[in-house]
């Protein structure tokens, strides 16, 4: 079956690795990027060139998602989690408030989200769960964020896609697309 990942524009980014070997997580980050027309595309450019090495393999905003890394390839987005992640670039920033996270345009940008993480899922036989720190761990499959992967690899100090993400809300988005796509 083919999904929507297989459609996307694509924009590539001027960093990725290897071919991907395993998928097991799905790693969604803020973009630290402006809630704006076109955004998605701000950040898919942004990656053509970046000041240090960075990458994911789509950029979401409030219409639109951009492909930067072909699934297959390693996305330099989450060190710890690269070779057997999917990395999810939504617009908007790791400081925003719980009522910015659900304005008009990051319902948007949810939303959107959401049904391109629900692709993933299906793609890759992954559960559309927001597993814990330990679970990451342990090589369990899900959903994490940046956050969790700086934590439990020691990697990276990023924190997105911060501590007002409303995760329960994004995750029932994923699991109620997943379930009216399977």
């Amino acid at each position: 079956m083919s999904y929507e990942t297989d459609a996307w524009e694509y924009i590539p980014a001027r960093d990725f690795g290897a071919v991907r070997t395993e998928t097991r997580l799905i790693t969604i980050h803020d973009a630290e990027f402006p809630e704006q027309l076109k955004g998605a595309r701000g950040v898919a450019n942004y990656f053509k060139a970046p000041d240090k090495p960075s990458s994911a393999q789509i950029c979401v905003d409030n219409q639109e998602v951009i492909q930067s890394v072909k699934d297959s390839r390693v996305a330099y987005a989450a060190p710890g989690a690269n070779h057997d992640g999917v990395h999810v670039e939504l617009v908007g920033y790791q400081s925003q408030t719980k009522g910015q996270w659900i304005d008009n345009y990051s319902l948007g940008v949810l939303v959107l989200g959401a049904s391109a993480v629900a692709q993933y899922c299906l793609k890759y036989d992954i559960p559309a769960i927001h597993l814990s720190d330990g679970e990451l761990k342990s090589g369990v499959k899900g959903i994490v964020g940046h956050e969790q992967v700086s934590r439990v690899y020691h990697k990276s100090d990023h924190t997105d896609p911060g501590p007002n993400f409303p995760w329960d809300l994004f995750i029932s988005m994923v699991q109620e697309i997943r379930a009216l796509r399977a």
